[in-house]
């Protein structure tokens, strides 16, 4: 009795001490720099917020955050390498309706379950699409561009991010909606893609007005047509979608930030509660209005919430990728 007593006793005074060593830890993390995967090459819409969203989430945990490209197969390399890492809270993923949702039914044989294998942390911007086009594309308007397309389809070729990526499903839904068939070529980012357009190679792409903004305010690129029913602060001369005759024809991108299963409770809510507040910074917030980025529902902003977008997304786009017969390339 007093044998079993001790052995009790001892057993229950080692869970008090790794209670407290682990109390200790999660308290003092994170104690060094910290890893932001981009699943592509720099200079895409997803890396410019990626990095905006890096340097205000340094100031807030007091670690430099270090953005990772890691390109390749429309987001699955990058994604690859994130559902690999330690659930330590030192590894974080950016993703998007594309390369999380669409992915997850696109790629047959992916090595990670996107909602098994990640924690989404938050969602952090809601960016809105825009079809942007070589400077002498003869269209404005979307109503003009359908027509344009319509008479020249087969001479045509659309930017993306490869297959599975916002860009990519952006130019398959148009494709889809207008009745057309505009041929894809893909890039390793979408930040390529926007070279190719700039220079003339290719006519069109839907990029996110993270990246478009600014081109289109230069004259570098045409601004055709922003996918929403209003149009919006940043481009106000470029008309919307529901000015159309195809005003259902609307296309946002969310995104988010997960970090590989196994990372503990703890920390994934002081990393919700520091990414938050990154989001709230004026020098953030004022470069997301310039880029046309809107803040997400508060609910969104939570890790049940940005599970549950992320859930139903993968559900919302898997019918729309079996119909298209969409596979990697």
């Amino acid at each position: 009795m007093l044998n079993a007593l001790k052995k009790r006793t001892t057993r229950l005074l080692a869970a008090f001490i790794l209670l407290g060593m682990s109390t200790v830890t999660y308290a003092a993390y994170p104690d060094r720099p910290l890893t932001l995967i981009v699943p592509f090459a720099a200079g895409g819409p997803t890396d410019v917020l990626a990095r905006v969203v890096a340097e205000s989430l340094t100031k807030v945990l007091g670690q430099p955050v270090i953005v990772e490209n890691t390109p390749g197969a429309g987001g699955t390399v990058g994604g690859t390498r994130a559902a690999r890492a330690t659930g330590d809270g030192y590894t974080m993923l950016i993703g998007n309706g594309g390369t999380l949702a669409v992915n997850a039914t696109l790629y047959k044989n992916l090595t990670y379950d996107v909602l098994k294998d990640f924690i989404p942390v938050a969602s952090i911007g809601d960016a809105p699409q825009i079809i942007s086009a070589r400077k002498d594309f003869p269209a404005t308007g979307l109503d003009e561009f359908a027509v344009y397309l319509k008479q020249n389809a087969s001479k045509l070729n659309f930017g993306a991010a490869g297959v599975g990526s916002g860009t990519w499903l952006g130019g398959q839904l148009i494709n889809v909606r207008l009745g057309v068939k505009v041929n894809g070529v893909n890039y390793r980012g979408a930040g390529q893609a926007v070279n190719d357009v700039m220079a003339g190679h290719i006519d069109y792409m839907v990029e996110s007005t993270t990246t478009a903004v600014r081109y289109v305010k230069s004259g570098m690129v045409k601004g055709v047509v922003v996918l929403r029913s209003k149009r919006i602060a940043a481009l106000p001369e470029v008309p919307s979608a529901g000015e159309s005759g195809f005003p259902d024809l609307l296309y946002d991108i969310w995104n988010m930030i997960l970090v590989p299963k196994g990372t503990p409770p703890e920390i994934v809510k002081k990393l919700n509660q520091s990414l938050r507040l990154a989001l709230q910074a004026p020098e953030l917030r004022t470069r997301f209005e310039a880029a046309g980025i809107e803040d997400p529902s508060p609910e969104q902003k939570t890790p049940e919430g940005a599970r549950a977008l992320l859930t139903s997304e993968v559900v919302r786009w898997r019918p729309v990728i079996i119909d298209l017969g969409a596979t990697p390339e």
